[in-house]
């Protein structure tokens, strides 16, 4: 009898966790980052992880527990509300590659974060812009861009972390998703200057929470979003900004709050998006 329920719970969630629809899922972690890709075909990306251990009951929700597999990691920055999380994740799940920016951080997070990397011997790469990832899925192509930093930084170090913040773009199909780490302004114009065009996006995930350092009006205006998601949880920050909130609804985008509604999910099929959220 015990075997029969083990085998209908196991059936279950196999067929639960087979849909086939490409889907991207901004975490609820808090105050921090993490956004979970899950393709067609049942390949994971995993960008950021949060601050803490969280982010292994919330992947626990989309991940069968007989493929705790992620394809591809990627770090944006060595901020501990991005990255602790991911140091949970390579312990406990089997990663087989990942992209970082590869600044120079001393912290013991962070020195941990590639010791483990070592230790398990995956693949990692340092990437910057121009370097573009495109992988099949069905009739359609996957492409992620990295649109920032614009140059190689290995071995720099920076004082703000988030002026090396990856930024990097998702196309799947005629969808774009534009996913800004924690870009200040400074980059932001940068970015403005070196390729506006390669902006324009359907979904924005706002950076750094929300904060008053970043999402200016003039870089809204290129990107044109319908969609903004902002990750943020608890914090005494004063994230998000009173003024990113009013450049967001100037430009008329739906503004999204993972402290507000939980996980929030897009589905893409047929080039056609899905909005769902998850408490």
């Amino acid at each position: 009898m015990a075997g029969l329920l083990l085998l209908d719970l196991f059936l279950i969630s196999y067929f639960y966790f087979q849909k086939k629809n490409f889907r991207i899922i901004f975490l609820d972690v808090g105050q921090g980052d993490a956004i979970l890709i899950i393709t067609s075909s049942g390949k994971n990306i995993l960008i950021d992880g949060g601050p803490d251990k969280r982010i292994i009951y919330k992947l626990d929700q989309y991940i069968p527990f007989y493929k705790r597999k992620i394809d591809l990691m990627i770090l944006t920055h060595p901020d501990p509300d991005h990255l602790n999380g991911l140091v949970e994740v390579l312990k406990r799940y089997k990663v087989d590659q990942v992209f970082y920016n590869g600044v120079k951080d001393e912290s013991l997070i962070y020195l941990e974060f590639l010791k483990i990397i070592e230790e398990k011997k995956i693949k990692k790469e340092i990437v910057y812009s121009e370097k573009n990832f495109i992988f099949q899925e069905g009739k359609e192509n996957v492409q992620l861009e990295i649109l920032y930093p614009i140059r190689d930084l290995t071995g720099k170090s920076f004082k703000n972390d988030n002026e090396a913040s990856i930024v990097l773009k998702l196309i799947f199909g005629k969808i774009k998703i534009l996913l800004t780490g924690d870009a200040t302004k400074s980059v932001e114009n940068e970015l403005i200057s070196y390729n506006p065009a390669k902006l324009e996006a359907e979904i924005l995930k706002v950076s750094h929470h929300g904060a008053k350092d970043a999402t200016s009006l003039e870089f809204l205006e290129k990107i044109k979003p319908n969609y903004a998601i902002i990750s943020v949880g608890k914090n005494r920050f004063g994230h998000p900004s009173l003024r990113v909130l009013k450049n967001l609804e100037k430009i008329g985008a739906k503004i999204l709050r993972t402290d507000q509604l939980g996980d929030i999910i897009f589905e893409i099929n047929n080039h056609q998006l899905r909005l769902k959220t998850k408490k």
